[in-house]
């Protein structure tokens, strides 16, 4: 059995669900062999770690298989290099040139991806401090007309916070971690968070592609941790977000998404 069905596996097993999967799987993924930007590190078992300092990297990765950044690439790791370190959604959103997200990656989405990407010229106006929310008061949100290409005020330049239900995570053809998440109260009531592909145009260039790295990375670890269970209980930080409603998985009925998702916890 090869390394992406254990995790399809393991996924399965961990949330009750026959057809939970993380795919496409990784043999069928989009090869990119650069680092996502703002890596130092890659671990041994192909991750990579963002962390500041030499001390505690690639913990629970096997250690430091190569140092990425020039400061470290000169001194080799040491038998104590462990952990990882954590980027924060609390940091602002600077202001970004119109041209800098066609500088890295490759095209993974369309559809007001800029947006979804949190490479826009409106990204600035998004505050980052998180408001605390429930899934129904944000299913019951009146859906703006549209949406247009820029941000729909208020609910675009918000990011939520919200404990759900993680009912599904698979991955999008946009490269996208795509989640279902659904009340703890009425497990019906379901609405849909987004990952970005750190590695694609656009998050790449966003300033938050360690965030998202990480973010992908800590969904992984969690589905291949003894602790995972069934339909787990997570807090997930993310954007306000209306999308195109097509029928996908999970999908609010105003649309509403957090998109993309800066932060994950299971309390």
């Amino acid at each position: 059995m090869n390394q992406a069905v254990r995790v399809v596996t393991t996924a399965c097993i961990a949330f009750g669900l026959t057809a939970l999967a993380v795919e496409p799987l990784r043999s069928q993924q989009r090869q990119d062999t650069s680092p996502p930007t703002g890596a130092t590190a890659r671990c041994r078992d192909g991750t990579y770690s963002f962390s500041r300092h030499r001390s505690g990297t690639c913990s629970h990765h096997g250690g430091v298989a190569t140092w990425l950044n020039p400061a470290s690439a000169n001194n080799p790791p040491r038998s104590g290099d462990t952990t990882t370190g954590s980027p924060s959604a609390t940091d602002s959103v600077s202001k970004m040139s119109p041209r800098a997200a066609g500088t890295c990656g490759g095209a993974c989405g369309v559809e007001r991806w800029a947006v979804k990407t949190l490479s826009d010229p409106d990204r600035e106006r998004v505050n980052l401090r998180p408001v605390n929310t429930t899934i129904e008061a944000l299913i019951a949100i009146q859906r703006p007309v549209g949406p247009s290409a820029g941000r729909a005020d208020p609910v675009e330049v918000t990011v939520y916070q919200v404990e759900a239900r993680l009912l599904w995570l698979f991955t999008e053809a946009d490269n996208d971690y795509h989640l279902v998440l659904a009340s703890p109260r009425d497990t019906t009531l379901t609405l849909i968070a987004e990952v970005p592909d750190p590695g694609c145009a656009g998050a790449c260039a966003s300033g938050f592609a360690s965030v998202y790295a990480q973010v992908r990375q800590k969904l992984l670890d969690y589905l291949n941790s003894p602790q995972s269970v069934a339909r787990p209980l997570v807090r997930i930080t993310g954007a306000g977000f209306f999308d195109y409603i097509h029928g996908q998985r999970g999908v609010a009925p105003n649309g509403i998404e957090l998109h993309p998702v800066l932060a994950v916890e299971f309390p």
